[in-house]
């Protein structure tokens, strides 16, 4: 399918491109990995469930805080910042950045990249993507 090797190498280099950046995944609102760059060490499917339900619950603090549309999460932990952003419509693009980057120049890379993914993924069935990594 050549949307799924577009968007495969649009996040390769992302990763490439962005300094820090150690992991970066593009998800659906389901919770259904899209494309993945993560260690063998993360349970891909279980990272998507997560990172949906981490958008939904920061939207919905937004909506119940009148902060308006949700633009970025973080995650902030002692070896790193997860980021996850809308990418379009259908998609969250998630990345995982090491703890020594500069948080601004990170959040800049990560708004960027979601455009680029959105770009990508403008006109393309996100179901038929999920559908694709099962076949």
């Amino acid at each position: 399918m050549a949307e799924q090797e577009r968007l495969r190498e649009i996040l390769n280099s992302i990763k490439e491109e962005t300094p820090g950046v150690r992991a970066l995944a593009v998800i659906s609102y389901d919770g259904f990995v899209i494309e993945s760059f993560m260690p063998s060490s993360v349970d891909e499917d279980l990272m998507a469930a997560m990172g949906s339900s981490v958008l939904s619950i920061a939207e919905r603090m937004g909506i119940d805080l009148r902060l308006g549309d949700f633009e970025l999460g973080i995650v902030c932990g002692s070896d790193g910042y997860l980021l996850l952003t809308r990418a379009g419509r259908e998609a969250i693009l998630i990345l995982l950045v090491n703890k020594d980057v500069k948080l601004g120049v990170a959040l800049y890379m990560a708004k960027r990249a979601a455009a680029r993914v959105a770009e990508a993924l403008e006109g393309v069935s996100i179901e038929e993507l999920v559908a694709a990594r099962w076949r």
